[in-house]
């Protein structure tokens, strides 16, 4: 049901697909979903929240299994990585539909996942700047502006990849001046 739904969602989005769809999809009767979700938004939020994590847990593991690399490959590689994941058909326009469209009815609710999200990339992206402010390769910028720019590359490689086909000659490019930008 689960990656039926995601599935479905990252297609059609939150208005664009039914119980009914997803029931089809697994096959089984649309009545059978009530078992394991109270609602389409129940599914919808589970999915959502689940996308999140799962995004989370690939820049956690980037973090952890490149922590003793210098701060420039650490930083290239938590980028790159997090693009790779949005690069997935499912799990990546999923995580774009909520964060940029999400339902209506659902608005705080999802804007409450993107937030705890949000935070736990906010612990990363804190770490290292604080490494780097340690080792001498960040420039002497404030924490939060190295944090926005951070955002604003990482918001805007998301968008890229889903609008060009030469995606990672733009990232390249894009990053070159991030870390222009950043480092001394």
């Amino acid at each position: 049901i689960i990656e039926a739904a995601k599935r479905l969602f990252a297609q059609h989005g939150y208005e664009g697909t039914t119980l009914s769809q997803i029931a089809k999809e697994v096959g089984i009767q649309k009545p059978s979903i009530y078992n394991h979700f109270k609602s389409k938004n129940d599914l919808y939020l589970y999915v959502a929240d689940m996308v999140m994590d799962a995004l989370l847990m690939r820049m956690q593991d980037t973090y952890e299994r490149h922590r003793n690399e210098d701060l420039e490959t650490r930083l290239y590689l938590l980028f790159k990585n997090s693009c790779d994941f949005i690069l997935n058909k499912q799990e990546g326009m999923m995580y774009v539909r909520f964060l940029l469209f999400p339902p209506v009815e659902l608005k705080e609710e999802v804007k409450a996942i993107v937030e705890k999200g949000d935070n736990e990339i906010d612990e990363i992206v804190n770490k290292l700047y604080t490494q780097g402010i340690e080792e001498g390769q960040l420039r002497d910028i404030p924490e939060q502006t190295f944090q926005s720019a951070f955002y604003f590359l990482l918001d805007g490689l998301f968008t890229e990849s889903f609008i060009y086909d030469d995606f990672l000659n733009r990232f390249e490019k894009a990053w070159t001046v991030f870390w222009y930008g950043v480092s001394k």
